[in-house]
């Protein structure tokens, strides 16, 4: 093969990884009710994994500068990505592009700059497009550069408003109670919950909104909070422990509505579906139980300590994986 012919198989792996850069993108930043794409899903978690590897056990505030390093990684590789496929394609079909002054083929070095500057700008002369076929490909190099860009930025703001909405409902949350015990008891007014229920509806709302948010956006899993008060683990665990002391524990004249509460274990089960998209799997161990005995301090009618005991083993799957959730962002077990 000499200079002057086509590299069939640089061409194809060209067109293959432009292509699969722009689904990359799309898929994850589109695809609202899918997991992130196959490659950028994996990105994410290993930079989580080495964020976790060389954060200190005791202080894991590197851990806050995760999401936002893995929400650039992203972006990042989508660029990269449709630089190298568009690199190769032109690199691939020698005096697809010429030297202007020189009317001669680039290097390697020359076509790698001529397709930067065209995906972030319009090129700058120094180097032609030779022909009108290259020249719709270099349109073609414009447009979608600038197309990836600006979904990009979108993407960005997207996800920073969603990761404000999930330390917002954590806060709600760690207000009431910082543990489930504290959580009902706080809740406990007067000898009934009566306020509990439009409480825990605007909660489960929340959870549903921030459940949809998190399939659309996985990334939002590895954004970690330096104050356990807006931690989203912790507030879920929080939650979800709280309505089975209610539900499993309370006797059955003082529970709010069945339908309250199943809606709001509902809602909990569905932001556990969206730990698959970050790779986050159950804990080996179950968590420690919450304290029923703790509600009587409060008056709180509550059925015998090992019947609970014994319902509650029924959900000791749903509590490992929560427990998993937890060890992944580095805390521990709310007690």
């Amino acid at each position: 093969m000499n200079g002057k012919e086509i590299n069939i198989l640089l061409l194809i792996i060209g067109v293959a990884v432009t292509l699969w850069s722009i689904t990359e993108a799309l898929w994850t930043t589109l695809w609202a009710d899918k997991n992130s794409s196959p490659l950028t899903s994996r990105l994410t978690t290993l930079i989580w994994k080495a964020f976790r590897t060389v954060a200190n056990p005791r202080d894991n505030s590197l851990l806050n500068f995760a999401g936002p390093v893995i929400l650039i990684a992203s972006v990042l590789f989508w660029i990269m990505l449709l630089w190298i496929g568009w690199t190769l394609i032109f690199y691939s079909v020698p005096g697809a592009a010429l030297l202007a002054n020189t009317n001669t083929i680039p290097d390697l070095t020359d076509i790698i700059w001529f397709v930067g500057y065209c995906i972030f700008t319009v090129g700058n002369g120094d180097l032609t497009p030779n022909g009108d076929v290259w020249q719709v490909v270099t349109s073609l190099v414009g447009f979608s550069g600038m197309g990836l860009v600006t979904l990009s930025i979108t993407y960005l703001l997207q996800v920073v408003a969603a990761v404000v909405n999930k330390r917002s409902f954590s806060s709600q949350v760690a207000a009431i109670g910082n543990t489930a015990e504290k959580f009902v008891k706080k809740e406990w007014d007067r000898g009934s919950f009566r306020g509990f229920e439009l409480q825990l509806n605007a909660l489960t709302n929340q959870l549903s909104t921030l459940s949809e948010q998190h399939l659309a956006f996985p990334i939002l899993h590895y954004y970690h909070t330096a104050n356990v008060e807006k931690s989203h683990p912790m507030a879920v665990a929080i939650l979800y422990d709280a309505i089975l002391l209610i539900e499993l524990g309370v006797e059955e004249q003082h529970k709010p509505a069945e339908s309250i509460l199943s809606s709001a274990r509902q809602s909990v089960d569905s932001f556990l579906e969206t730990l698959k998209g970050a790779f986050i799997t159950p804990a080996k161990d179950v968590p420690p139980q919450p304290k029923l005995s703790s509600l009587s301090e409060k008056g709180i009618p509550i059925i015998p300590e090992k019947e609970f005991y014994q319902k509650l083993e029924a959900n000791d799957n749903t509590r490992k994986l929560l427990l998993g959730l937890i060890k992944s962002a580095g805390w521990h077990w709310p007690t």
